[in-house]
């Protein structure tokens, strides 16, 4: 009867996989037999060398501590932009453009009222202007070439104007309303759109958002402008304040302010140094500036990447609770486990904490790894931790749980060649499998996710799938190599107690054959008062769940599900939001309030890149590129529509300006704009009148460039030297406005991107390129949707191979495969019914649970394929069902309780 594997007293202590000590017949395929094979003698292996192993992957470990401790954070603004969007070759234009050997300098500086009231107030446009003037001339940055520290008003070439509009309405604002007769007059107009102080024309549109019109105003921009939503959708709107101010404007109020400082990379910067200078703004403008009067938030592309970086670090508190708490549930499991098992001892202690410690090792180790190859540090690789630790202790648990019934087993049928060697054999070639079923799945589902998407999903599941990789590493290395040692202590243990107790026998002359009694521990009595419990319970629990109307009533309940859940996937809805990027204390959150309200509606930009305009003096090249412009400003949609050429900054009108003075004038000299300039003149762009650009001169452009009335427009144009040795028109960029209530939603926002690019398509020979601010962002709405279904049906297919090459038949992987597949529409569906958004961070978080869901099924289905071939293909399906259950239950509810405390930890974050 050796080839018989012995009974076993309780219901929890299941039969193995194959036995170590009884020669039972190997049955299974022949893959599966072997990979068993392989952990069997690993399992002597490491036995032999536990101590070898500990110490090489605690060294390894500490050292990849210290490379991932002495590793930067960086962030990169185009992280979550697809790969192959179009976005990132518009991003790239923009950048070659304005950063010639560098970072391009552009910060932005935001402006409310502390009351929620105008800007325009006096004492609020003198701070306003204050602010502008310290930005402009004290805050420094160093530069190399020279060794001195230079103000923004020192370094800036081309767009020193751009924040001029908010001084001169200013100083506009101080003379009308010191005159005895406040109203505009023919030499100031401060109205907006457009405004005039002594013939000095300015846009107010890209400074002035939030604006409300007074009603009885003739401005044709109050139908432009003029939306109950925009002025009632104001923060704290009840303490709105309006003064009652001189009628010297059309504006009856102004909600925010805006300031930007651009500026061309010198070729004594650093990035480091454009990085120092935008964070150097931040620091004194939204942390240091008192004011009683304004709050001011600062915008900058290095000011983003820190705050991600911050809201990444912030994640590290949390970890050390999370990991506080997953120590003493795992202490306190795992001590019931062996209190039931009459196995409690202080190694167990050691053993639960340190199956919290292994996963922190080896993410350590592949985040190092990661790092030394040149990856970078990105702020989502923080999550990274929290995912291993949650799914990697699982497999430590049932190590323990395993160890526990092969320490029972040899207490009942003891051994001669019974020892550590033997017990982790046995241990390893029954969960080894299942662990390593478990690892694979979930690093297929992190491959397949590496593949698609974006830089930044790519790093978390390349990142998350080499952790996986190294915890089964470490799992049977260091974990297996203290579970050694620690059996080896237990093993010791009991032959002193044993032979503790034939002395004792011994001296009392204690006939043990006439007792019946094996020199073995019994059983404690809290294992004898709970064994029928639980084992009478596990009994009902099967039964009950073998019921046929017990799994009728599963099955309609599980179609009902699948209902819902497929009923949430197709109204999900796909939007982005800054609040995930950033920690829930990020100004930036706030200002993107501020943005979204005032901002966004009102003025989006499109910045369109004329990367070959040619010879422009081509009377049909010059008329294609003036049809390009039109065509933009003439857009509308659902979505809103163009401000026309009021809201286009275009070098060629003004050019056309210089053009027919020049021709008229034999004068190098401009005659100032006429002061009879009534009040009722239609003004239609940032020129006293329109004029159309029909002739074009190439060589009087570099003096239209220098001329002052016009030299801001150097920093729109590149000049190159051609083979003449003159200077042409290499490239250039303008800018056209939109407005509209809908261009708050992000997918509003998408349409207009998608309209903007159909136009310059039409024009390809001047490889043109639109840019939007929020483009790297936008064109991932697209793409979430089709990311997202492609990561389920990779994941489902490697999730269906692993399964079959282990379990080699179909019945149980299309169980395991649905499930699968039912997880994943589960986890879409009811974050939809949630009110969850489908965002890149959800998308992130759901890709990575999706893989985490394949664990469970993947242990239930190798555990009770396992157990058909054991109790014979005419058991029942309680018994299998039983079998399975004393295997993985226990460890597995120990591991998902631990799993959701530190989700709730996450939460907090």
């Amino acid at each position: 009867m050796d080839g018989v594997r012995p009974k076993r007293q309780s219901i929890l202590i299941g039969p193995r996989s194959l036995s170590v000590y009884g020669g039972g017949q190997e049955k299974g395929p022949k893959f599966v037999l072997w990979v068993i094979r392989v952990f069997r003698r690993w399992g002597f292996i490491i036995a032999d060398h536990a101590w070898l192993a500990i110490v090489l992957c605690l060294v390894l470990s500490a050292l990849s501590l210290v490379k991932v401790m002495l590793t930067p954070q960086r962030n990169e603004i185009t992280g979550y932009t697809p790969y192959g969007a179009r976005a990132k070759d518009e991003f790239l234009e923009y950048q070659n453009f304005f950063s010639a050997k560098g970072l391009p300098v552009a910060p932005y500086l935001f402006i409310v009222a502390k009351d929620n009231g105008s800007m325009i107030r006096p004492e609020y446009m003198r701070e306003a202007v204050k602010i502008l003037n310290y930005a402009m001339n004290n805050v420094t940055m160093l530069n190399r070439i020279t060794n001195e520290n230079e103000s923004f008003s020192q370094f800036c070439d081309s767009f020193c104007q751009l924040n001029e509009p908010i001084r001169q309405f200013y100083n506009g604002y101080l003379i009308l309303t010191e005159s005895e007769n406040a109203r505009s007059t023919s030499r100031i107009k401060l109205d907006f759109p457009i405004s005039s102080v002594f013939g000095r024309t300015f846009s107010l549109q890209p400074n002035f958002f939030g604006v409300e019109l007074y009603n009885d105003t003739d401005d044709e921009v109050l139908h432009l402008l003029h939306s109950e939503e925009i002025i009632d959708i104001v923060l704290n709107k009840s303490h709105d304040v309006v003064p009652d101010l001189p009628r010297v404007t059309n504006m009856k109020s102004v909600k925010m302010l805006t300031m930007q400082f651009r500026a061309e990379h010198k070729p004594g910067w650093l990035d480091v140094d454009v990085k120092r200078w935008e964070m150097k703004m931040t620091e004194i403008f939204e942390k240091n500036w008192h004011s009683d009067l304004v709050k001011v938030f600062a915008y900058s592309q290095s000011y983003i990447e820190e705050e991600m970086v911050r809201g990444g670090s912030i994640m590290i508190p949390y970890l050390v609770v999370g990991f506080a708490i997953m120590c003493v549930c795992s202490v306190a499991s795992v001590m019931i486990r062996a209190l039931y098992m009459h196995q409690e001892n202080w190694y167990k202690i050691a053993l639960a904490i340190m199956a919290c410690v292994t996963p922190l090792l080896a993410c350590a180790t592949a985040l190092a790894l990661m790092f030394l190859f040149g990856v970078r540090f990105a702020s989502i690789l923080c999550v990274i931790p929290f995912l291993v630790l949650s799914i990697g202790v699982d497999s430590s648990y049932l190590m323990i749980h395993e160890w526990q019934r092969v320490t029972e087993h040899a207490r009942e049928t003891p051994r001669k060649k019974d020892g550590v060697g033997h017990r982790m054999s046995e241990v390893l070639s029954e969960v080894g499998p299942a662990i390593l079923i478990s690892c694979l799945t979930n690093m297929f589902a992190d491959a397949v996710g590496s593949f698609t998407s974006s830089p930044e999903i790519t790093l978390l599941c390349t990142g998350n799938m080499l952790s996986m990789w190294l915890a089964f590493i470490y799992q049977m290395t260091f974990y297996a190599g203290l579970m050694t040692i620690v059996g080896r202590s237990e093993i010791s243990e009991e032959v002193n107690e044993k032979n503790k107790m034939a002395i004792s026998i011994a001296e009392n002359r204690v006939n043990i054959a006439r007792h019946h009694r094996t020199l073995t521990r019994q059983p404690s009595k809290f294992h004898q008062a709970t064994k029928p419990v639980i084992s009478k319970f596990m009994k009902e629990y099967v039964t009950f769940m073998t019921t046929p109307v017990v799994y009728i009533g599963i099955v309609v309940t599980y179609v009902a599900y699948l209902v819902l859940s497929v009923w949430g996937l197709t109204i999900i809805n796909i939007s982005l939001t800054a609040t995930k990027l950033f920690a829930t204390d990020s100004p930036l959150l706030e200002l993107d309030k501020y943005r979204i309200t005032y901002q966004v509606p009102s003025y989006s930009m499109a910045t369109v890149f004329v990367k070959n305009p040619g010879n422009l003096s081509e009377p049909e090249r010059l008329h294609r590129i003036n049809k390009l412009v039109i065509d933009m400003e003439n857009l509308k949609g659902k979505w809103g529509e163009g401000w026309g050429p009021v809201g286009t900054n275009f070098f060629m009108r003004d050019y056309a300006n210089f053009h027919q003075t020049f021709a008229d004038d034999s004068e190098d000299e401009f005659a100032e704009p006429d002061d009879d300039f009534a009040e009722s003149d239609t003004v239609t762009t940032t020129t006293p009148a329109t004029i159309e650009v029909k002739t074009f001169n190439d060589d009087e452009l570099k003096y239209f460039l220098k001329w002052p009335e016009y030299d801001f427009w150097a920093g729109f144009v590149k000049l190159k030297n051609g083979s003449d040795g003159e200077e042409h028109l290499d490239r250039f960029f303008f800018t056209t406005s939109y407005h509209g209530q809908a261009l708050s939603d992000w997918k509003q926002r998408g349409e207009m991107l998608h309209v903007w690019r159909k136009v310059i398509d039409n024009y390809s020979e001047f490889s043109p390129s639109v840019f939007h601010e929020d483009g790297v962002y936008l064109d991932l709405i697209d793409n979430m949707a089709t990311d997202t279904w492609q990561s389920v049906l990779g994941t489902l297919v490697c999730m269906a191979f692993v399964c079959f090459i282990f379990l080699y038949n179909l019945f149980t992987v299309a169980i395991a495969s649905l499930s699968v597949l039912s997880i994943c529409a589960g986890i879409l569906g009811i974050l939809s019914w949630w009110g969850v958004d489908l965002d890149p961070i959800s998308m992130a978080a759901t890709i990575i649970s999706i893989g985490f869901s394949v664990d469970i099924p993947a242990h239930v289905s190798y555990h009770y394929y396992q157990a058909s071939l054991q109790e014979g293909p005419m058991s029942r399906p309680a018994d299998r069902l039983t079998n399975c259950l004393s295997s993985v239950a226990f460890p597995g509810c120990s591991g998902r309780s631990q799993h959701y405390s530190l989700c709730l930890q996450l939460a907090l974050c």
